[in-house]
């Protein structure tokens, strides 16, 4: 079984790029075919060894930098992948990746963090009004009517979360097959004395909601460790009182090191699956998070953690004051074992299994006829 492995762009190495991490280690002699790829967000990682291949967005020095901009040419570029040669095709998609072309004697299995979020659920946000609302929206409208079209190309669907199943079924009209993501619980320790800080975790961006977090601690005074960078972070900086500390450069055995002692994680934000908040549990840490979003597969609402409600900051302050009086479970080895749950050999067992059993079928019977 002949495996190539496409993406949409690699330019850092997040939560999409540890799958595809994942998905190579699967398959040690899979080629990768990206839209763009930024060598140095590979750097040190499992990906930089691998063989990639590029399209020819990757060729254009000054728009590759700023790959948004090139939403409108990513349809037609992901269809000119060269996939020829290979029996099995695993897209890693969020936006255009599934839109690869394959024949009728390959089959195509979808990995989806979910679909484009600018382009359906979160469109609103995406374009306010303004001068370019008109051009944002048409050119929307017609990626939306290609990535539906797309859609239909895939035989099989594997969607990181319940969340992002029904997310696919909604707008896809597809089922599909739920796989956690990979998460290095090994790395994390879950046996060092707990104190008394908080924690928020996560690129700070607008739709993770951390200004909510820093508002809510600031008004009860319970100090807060932010840790992560983004284009949010002077604002927040100017929303932040004395109890908030601000880490942007933190390494991996630092952001370890911050779990295993933080009295727990606050998140308000949704998230489709969230790999944060496993890390957290893996370290031991209980998980204060909005139940939206892949939260409420991850959280034991009383047990690991509390789920609220409204992504407020009354909200969250209300969430942290129950967590406080009523005591959650501060058993690190519980929660820790929670989050194996989730863990890297969990992930590849069971995508091994569907891709080995979807391609048995396939072979034998072809395409799958819905």
């Amino acid at each position: 079984m002949r495996v190539a492995l496409v993406h949409e762009c690699i330019a850092g190495y997040h939560g999409s790029e540890r799958v595809l991490a994942a998905l190579a280690g699967l398959y040690p002699d899979a080629p990768i075919y990206t839209l763009i790829h930024q060598r140095d967000a590979t750097a040190g990682t499992p990906l930089e060894p691998r063989d990639h291949r590029t399209s020819f967005l990757d060729r254009l020095p000054v728009l590759r930098n700023h790959h948004r901009l090139l939403l409108p040419w990513m349809p037609y570029a992901v269809e000119q992948h060269d996939l020829r040669g290979f029996d099995v095709v695993i897209s890693s998609h969020h936006a255009v990746a599934h839109g690869a072309l394959t024949r009728a004697d390959q089959m195509h299995v979808c990995y989806t963090h979910s679909p484009a979020r600018y382009a359906w659920d979160l469109y609103p946000e995406h374009v306010p009004p303004g001068k370019l609302s008109p051009i944002k929206r048409r050119a929307l409208h017609r990626f939306r009517t290609w990535d539906q079209c797309a859609a239909q190309r895939v035989d099989h669907y594997v969607a990181n979360s319940n969340h992002v199943a029904r997310r696919i079924a909604k707008v896809y009209r597809r089922n599909a097959e739920v796989v956690h993501p990979p998460v290095d619980v090994a790395r994390f320790k879950a046996d060092a004395p707990r104190g008394e800080r908080y924690v928020a975790l996560g690129r700070l961006v607008p739709y993770k909601r951390t200004d909510v977090v820093v508002r809510a601690l600031n008004e009860l005074g319970r100090p807060l460790t932010v840790l992560g960078d983004g284009p949010e972070l002077h604002r927040l900086r100017s929303l932040a009182s004395g109890n908030v500390t601000f880490v942007t450069d933190a390494d991996d055995a630092a952001v370890a090191e911050t779990l295993a002692t933080c009295r727990a994680l606050v998140f308000a934000g949704e998230e489709d699956f969230g790999i944060g908040l496993v890390e957290a549990q893996a370290a031991g840490a209980p998980v204060i998070a909005w139940r939206r979003g892949g939260a409420g597969e991850i959280v034991e609402h009383g047990v690991t953690g509390v789920l609220f409600e409204e992504p407020t900051p009354a909200g969250v302050q209300a969430a942290v004051e129950g967590f406080e009086s009523a005591g959650v479970s501060a058993d690190a080895g519980m929660i820790r074992a929670h989050a194996e749950r989730f863990s890297a050999d969990r992930f590849a067992d069971a995508l091994r299994r569907l891709v080995t059993g979807w391609w048995e079928r396939f072979a034998d019977q072809g395409p799958p006829i819905r």
